[in-house]
């Protein structure tokens, strides 16, 4: 006589029964994941955007902590990221030129009399107490109050070019930090400075 039983009832215990069980689970899990991943991915970029911009922000205030900043349209220079000009005159620069290990991206702030105003780092991935020693106060400090024109070098200075100290030992992120001033130079002369 025929089991009444249902195929299921029958391998309730099967190693078969377990894998479609679990294959099943897998996909409805997968499906509400990918679900809510795709309708909140604008949300996501949202929140992702905020979040940089209050970085950001916070990084322009420390270099002109009572401005008020308005984002420009930047010219097309290679490395340049964004610009951002104070209700004073000044101007500040997001820039990336290439480190040891990658880009080193500094904010430069330029002051509303044409002079280099502060550095502030906003990403790096430079080696620790070799690479990381030219992105130190005390190397940027150097750069304070320099006129914002010309370009810089860490070589013999040529003609409109002034030469500059870099840090023993950290030759390609010195030139990170003189390039990133030298895009920063550019775009300011491009938008009108010195």
């Amino acid at each position: 006589m025929p089991s009444s039983k249902s195929w299921i009832a029958r391998h309730r215990e099967g190693g078969i029964y377990s894998f479609v069980i679990l294959l099943v689970a897998a996909l409805v899990c997968g499906g509400v994941v990918a679900g809510a991943n795709f309708a909140g991915r604008d949300a996501f970029a949202a929140a992702d955007a905020r979040l940089d911009e209050a970085k950001g922000g916070a990084q322009r205030a420390l270099l002109f902590p009572d401005a008020t900043f308005e984002q420009v349209s930047a010219p097309a220079i290679e490395g340049l990221n964004s610009v951002y000009r104070t209700d004073g005159g000044a101007w500040v620069f997001d820039v990336s030129a290439t480190g040891y290990h990658g880009d080193v991206e500094l904010m430069v702030g330029i002051a509303a009399d044409g002079t280099v105003a502060g550095i502030q780092i906003v990403a790096e991935d430079e080696t620790d107490g070799i690479g990381t020693n030219a992105l130190t106060e005390e190397y940027f400090g150097t750069f304070a109050g320099m006129p914002a024109g010309g370009a810089l070098t860490l070589e013999d200075a040529g003609s409109d070019q002034t030469h500059v100290d870099g840090v023993s030992g950290a030759t390609f992120t010195s030139n990170a930090v003189v390039g990133c001033l030298n895009i920063a130079f550019e775009a300011y002369a491009q938008l009108g400075g010195n």
